[in-house]
């Protein structure tokens, strides 16, 4: 069924994303209003470049752009048992001083809430800002002034679309109770996938795995292997013609893994970014600029090649989506220190228009999230298929 490698075979389902942010250095962004650069600082919070390597880039890029006026602050990686006390405290410090005005949550890590319920204890008047929360949407949405995320049903239907481009038969989604019993965007991710898999005659399989955070990352990814060879041993999986997914980013590694040692597909990631998992496990050479999805695209193809035996396929996520998340975070948070009369809903209104002015793409969604007032769900199509052809 799988053939191997003589050359990769880039299907742009949506070239416009490689246009966009195939350019090598920053995007200048053209403002549909003008932007007020505050005398408060922002301050934002970010996991380790191992966990999330565009959000923790991004963070970097737009403070080297604005020097004077953000500062990033990097907690305790949260992909394995931890305690939570780096975020908090760090919220807390930067609550206390009056040089700052708002923090941004890039992404809303486990513990978030807490940090933000404690730096709103510290001073009231400290705005922030939630992307991506890993936590119960409408709690975090309660405490924070803003939040940012994926729009996981757009999300879920590309990836169903893009399993079906790939000819699978089975798609298997591994996730926990953390994730879809606790958390209402991964418990949609979970049903929107299962519908389409319905529609699209994709034999749907969902998995109960350890959750990295009680276990550790090691027995987790442990876990999701044995888990894999079980579905094979009841017959649950009787093909290698199977998708590979998680909504855990600390297995991400694994799945491609799986995928090269069965045979099988992965489709990449938990959350819509190019730097997860594929880039882990080949240990692709990441570009100068996250924005440089071309470079990015190249160094993986290179560093595949030097496995002649695989005989996965793999789909790319090829939108820079937590880079424009990021930036747009910043230029709103930065809209609310220069305007404290700027409050919902017309604050949504702005929130949305900075977001579109940093996507710089035709496809691009950013909506109010039907759930919280001030929740906006944003997405911009974006696979590309790896395809491997038989070595004539």
């Amino acid at each position: 069924m799988f053939k191997k490698i003589i050359s990769v075979l880039l299907i742009g389902i949506l070239v416009f994303s490689f246009a966009a942010c195939g350019k090598k250095g920053e995007k200048k962004e053209k403002f549909s209003e003008e932007l007020t650069v505050p005398e408060k600082k922002t301050a934002i919070l970010v996991a380790p470049e191992a966990q999330y390597p565009e959000y923790y880039n991004a963070a970097k890029s737009i403070a080297e752009a604005y020097p004077d006026n953000i500062v990033v602050r990097e907690y305790p990686d949260t992909r394995g048992v931890v305690t939570g006390t780096g975020i908090i405290d760090i919220s807390a410090e930067i609550a206390a001083d009056p040089e700052f005005g708002a923090i941004i949550y890039a992404g809303a890590t486990l513990y978030t809430t807490a940090a933000i319920k404690k730096a709103k204890s510290v001073n009231d008047s400290i705005i922030t800002l939630a992307i991506e929360p890993e936590q119960s949407m409408g709690t975090v949405a309660e405490n924070s002034d803003l939040v940012f995320c994926a729009d996981w049903e757009k999300y879920a239907k590309e990836i169903i679309d893009t399993a079906k481009k790939m000819g699978a038969e089975y798609f298997v989604l591994y996730s926990y109770d953390r994730h879809v019993a606790n958390n209402p965007l991964y418990a949609q991710v979970k049903r929107y996938i299962s519908v389409g898999c319905e529609e699209n005659d994709i034999k749907y399989i969902f998995q109960t795995v350890k959750d990295p955070v009680s276990v550790g990352i090691n027995a987790a990814q442990y876990d999701l292997k044995s888990s894999l060879v079980a579905l094979f041993d009841n017959r649950k999986l009787e093909s290698n013609n199977a998708v590979l997914f998680s909504t855990d980013p600390a297995v991400q590694p694994t799945l491609v893994e799986l995928a090269e040692k069965y045979g099988m597909m992965y489709i990449s990631p938990s959350f819509p970014t190019a730097y997860n998992g594929l880039c882990e496990y080949f240990d692709a050479k990441k570009p100068e600029s996250m924005l440089d999805t071309e470079a990015y695209k190249n160094a993986l193809t290179e560093a595949i090649f030097k496995d002649s035996e695989t005989k996965a396929t793999y789909a790319l996520y090829t939108y820079t989506m937590e880079s424009t998340l990021v930036r747009g975070a910043v230029y709103t948070v930065f809209d609310m220190l220069s305007d404290p009369e700027l409050i919902l809903p017309g604050l949504i209104d702005r929130a949305v228009l900075r977001l579109k002015d940093t996507a710089d793409v035709k496809k691009f969604t950013a909506e109010k999230y039907i759930g919280a007032d001030n929740v906006i769900e944003c997405y911009a199509p974006g696979f590309a298929i790896h395809e491997y052809e038989e070595k004539k």
